[in-house]
This record gives C-alpha cells, structure tokens and sequence, in this order.
C-alpha cells in the first residue's frame, strides 16, 4: 500500500529521528539547495489525491477534543484561535444542530461518536446510475512553507479547490480538477512578509487529469492498479473492510503498525480515509465506533462553521498540532476536517492556535463528467 506507506512516512517523522541525525540531515540537505531556498509544501500531497497529513512527534498523554462553536469569517487569521478559513463570510439564519442532543458538555468524545454512528445507521448512499458520476468536492485550505535556513523561513496559506468524478463502472475515467483560489495568506515566518515571496504554483497544484480508475498520473511508481484494496481512492478498499467496530479498529492498528499504532497515527489515518469521501454510508456508522475507541480522549464545547455548515469536531492534541474531524451534528455526515498549530509547532515561526489548514468535503451524484452539482 504505498499511499499508506508514503503517508506515514511523513507522519511524526521528527519523533522517529535522533536529534543528531535529524541535525545531519538538514544539514545535507542545505548543502544541496542551490538557490538559498527552497519550496517546502508543509502539507505534503498523496500521489492519487490532494492530501493533508499531520504533523510531528506525539510526547505525552494524547487528547481528543470535541469542539462545538459557531463562527463566520471570510479567511484564516494568523496567530492564536482565529476562526475558520472555511467559515461563511456571511452566516445563515442563526439554528441550534445540536439541539435534539444531550448537552454536550456533559458528553465524552466517545459518546459524542457513537451518537454520530446512531444517526448514520440505516443511511443509505445517493446511487449512482449508468452515465452518472459519484462527486467529492474538497474546499481546502493548504499551507505552503519556505525554509530560507535550517530554522528560518516562513508560511503562506493558499485556497484551492480539488473536484472528483467517479463513473458508475468505476473502471471507467475519472476525472479530477484542481483550482488555486488564493495565494496570500500569510501565517508568519522568521522574517517580515514583504520579505517573503509567496511560493511560485506548481504543475500539480491546479489543472485537469483524467484516467481509468482514478490513475491521473500513469508515470508514477508504483502504478496505480484499478480495485487495489490497499487503495482508498479505490472503492474496492471498501468493499474489504469489515463491519464490526472492534474489527476496524484492529484494522486501523494493522495499518499503522509501522508506526506504533499511536492514537495519533490512527485518527489521522482514520480521518484521512473519511477525507476520500468514498465510504459507503453503512460502513460509516461502524467506522466512527472504531474510532471512538482510541485512547486517551477529552471534551471542549463549541461550535464550527465549515463552508456554511455547523458541526462538531472531534480533535487530537499530540502538541505540535490540533487535528479535527468534523461531523454534521444532525446527519452524522462527515464533512471535513481542520488542523490547528498546537502549543509546540514544528516551525518556530508559527504561533499556537494558528489555524494550518482545513477542508470541507461535499458528496453527491452529477449527471455529467465535469458537472458539479448544486449545494
């Protein structure tokens, strides 16, 4: 499963490395830049799909958080606790989602789970008929980062927006588009922004691909194979999984094993399967029970506004960052997932609570490749 692997890969890799090595590794690194910087993507990108990993080391005890709290705004702060970037410029009519729940302050992070699986049991997915297509549309914000030395630099935030068709007979083509919405958001770095030229738009960061059965770049390696299970682009990863909670959580341990298997590893494995937007309905229900039996979790009331719409989010703590899944209080729907710089960020010119990141997911059925269909 190279996807999985890459991922991890990324996932805490500072915790994994000595500081010594750590230390020499940069350092070859800064020797081999020839231009005296260079161009990180501090959310660095699966091969198949626009992805947003997490950041480093997990060191003491890891927390859940479930946030709850209405907010509108029209792009992402800088510095501590701004609201969403996601967030609607101009709210709606104010509602309480949750007001057919108990209070939630009075929940724990496992109940608030569980009662997200009651409402998604007997859910059934939209179907998907012939010359029609499955839509995942991804509202993203995505941070871009620029190391000018070793512990120097600074980060900007760009807006894009990642569209998704899947067809009925999934070994058919699908096509994916990618649009950078906006560029100059800037969170902070070691030196002022008028001395921070905002990182340069790549060949992948928007454009156009098709391919059968999601393969969009051909040229990579491993190839991308049409119902790999090991694939959660791929639905046939789906069609695998178990439907028991216990045995998903197992499985959720299986697939970071070669990490430790670390609560943190598995939420963020657990979200980014839930990012795909390809999980069947009655498979998701039994999914978020798994989830509720990672460890070590806690509970903060409030409210969050993503893309117009309110949901509570569930978050994990491992001190460098804050990452959130977010659940449509009234459908049990995911529908995204945000990352917040925690009290140790991994670079020195972020400051706590500075929102990193964050994504709204919309599924539906188009009639057509290439339409997207009303919200």
């Amino acid at each position: 499963m190279p996807e999985l692997d890459e991922t991890l890969e990324l996932l805490h890799r500072d915790a994994r490395t000595a500081p010594a090595d750590l230390s020499a590794a940069r350092a070859r690194l800064m020797a081999e830049l020839d231009a005296g910087s260079t161009v990180v993507p501090l959310r660095p990108r699966r091969t198949r799909r626009f992805a947003l990993p997490v950041a480093a080391a997990v060191a003491g005890v890891v927390a859940v958080t479930v946030v709850v709290v209405q907010t509108g705004s029209s792009g992402p702060t800088a510095g501590p606790a701004g609201p969403s970037p996601l967030a609607s410029a101009t709210p709606g009519p104010s509602r309480n989602p949750t007001a057919n729940w108990p209070d939630i302050k009075l929940m724990s992070a496992v109940q608030v789970l569980n009662r997200a699986a009651d409402l998604s049991v007997g859910a059934v997915d939209q179907p998907v008929g012939p010359g029609q297509f499955r839509y995942v549309g991804e509202h993203t914000w995505v941070g871009r980062g620029v190391h000018t030395g070793e512990t120097t630099g600074y980060t900007y935030l760009w807006e894009q927006q990642v569209d998704l068709w899947i067809p009925a007979d999934t070994h058919d083509v699908w096509q994916q588009n990618r649009k950078i919405l906006t560029t100059g958001k800037f969170l902070g770095g070691s030196q002022p922004q008028a001395q921070s030229p905002e990182p340069e738009i790549t060949d992948t960061d928007q454009g156009q691909w098709q391919g059968r059965c999601g393969d969009f770049f051909p040229k990579s390696k491993p190839a991308k194979k049409c119902d790999d299970p090991a694939d959660w682009d791929s639905p046939a990863f789906y069609a695998t999984l178990p439907h028991d909670p216990a045995a998903l959580y197992a499985k959720l341990r299986s697939l970071t094993k070669g990490r430790g298997s670390t609560p943190s590893a598995m939420f963020h494995f657990g979200t980014e399967i839930l990012r795909a937007g390809l999980m069947p309905a009655g498979l998701r229900a039994q999914w978020y029970r798994a989830l509720a039996k990672i460890p070590g979790m806690t509970i903060l009331a409030a409210e969050t506004n993503l893309d117009g719409r309110t949901g509570v989010a569930l978050g994990l703590d491992d001190r460098h960052e804050i990452r959130q899944l977010i659940i449509d209080p009234v459908t049990g729907q995911f529908i995204g997932e945000r990352t917040v710089a925690g009290a140790e960020p991994d670079e020195p010119w972020i400051k706590p609570g500075t929102e990193l990141g964050a994504s709204a997911i919309t599924t539906a059925v188009a009639g057509r490749l290439g339409e997207v269909p009303a919200k």
